[in-house]
């Protein structure tokens, strides 16, 4: 009889343990960052998970509620790890935010909780005069900087000293007519993978160049 319930709790220990090692190890291997859409009413997370390969997605949830909300799904990261980042921008008028991740871009809608994603360039606001000369494919590197210094792109690292909330007062697209620039997520500098996700807001990082143009071919 002691044998046969020892029998039966081996397998049991080593399937808690397994589950200890694997929670463990995920945990080691995902970072992720979260800032308040206010006033929206939902939080934002950003998360980068390592493993074999690299992804990112982002998650949505309404303040005070743990279920989980809308989110972006997991996107692998392109030669990884500087590939990573998500641009956030809110629009003036009806208050949709704009998200650029990978090669796509998200739309959503605090009233009514509606994410949606698009790879059509056509479907996001008008550039800006700025922002129409930068997607001239006439303009090089060169002429990029020199059209708009001191920009950032959304792929690439954050330096660890920039993370903060949302800017109360966020200024207006250099690239898009009708919305202001929150800020971006990305991974911290470091060597190797990465250090952790952080968000970047706009008062203390400049607006990601063009940060919400899809790639999707």
């Amino acid at each position: 009889m002691r044998y046969g319930f020892f029998t039966v709790l081996l397998p049991v220990l080593a399937a808690i343990v397994v589950l200890i090692a694997y929670q463990s190890w995920k945990s080691e291997m995902t970072s992720s960052a979260t800032v308040r859409l206010t006033p929206a009413g939902y939080d934002l997370t950003y998360t980068v998970e390592w493993g074999w390969g690299m992804d990112e997605k982002f998650s949505l949830v309404r303040e005070g509620e743990w279920l989980a909300g809308p989110s972006s799904g997991w996107m692998e990261i392109w030669k990884r790890p500087y590939n990573s980042g998500l641009a956030l921008y809110r629009a003036v008028d009806d208050g949709t935010y704009y998200l650029g991740l990978g090669y796509k871009f998200f739309t959503f809608e605090p009233s009514t909780g509606v994410l949606k994603s698009d790879c059509n360039a056509e479907a996001l606001p008008t550039r800006t005069p700025l922002g129409l000369r930068l997607l001239d494919l006439n303009l090089n590197r060169t002429e990029r900087e020199a059209a708009d210094p001191g920009a950032q792109d959304r792929f690439g690292y954050v330096e660890p000293d920039q993370g903060g909330p949302l800017p109360s007062a966020p200024p207006v697209s250099k690239y898009y007519t009708n919305l202001v620039y929150l800020g971006k997520f990305g991974l911290t500098r470091a060597k190797g993978r990465g250090g952790p996700a952080e968000f970047v807001p706009a008062n203390k990082g400049a607006e990601t160049r063009l940060g919400l143009e899809p790639f999707c071919g």
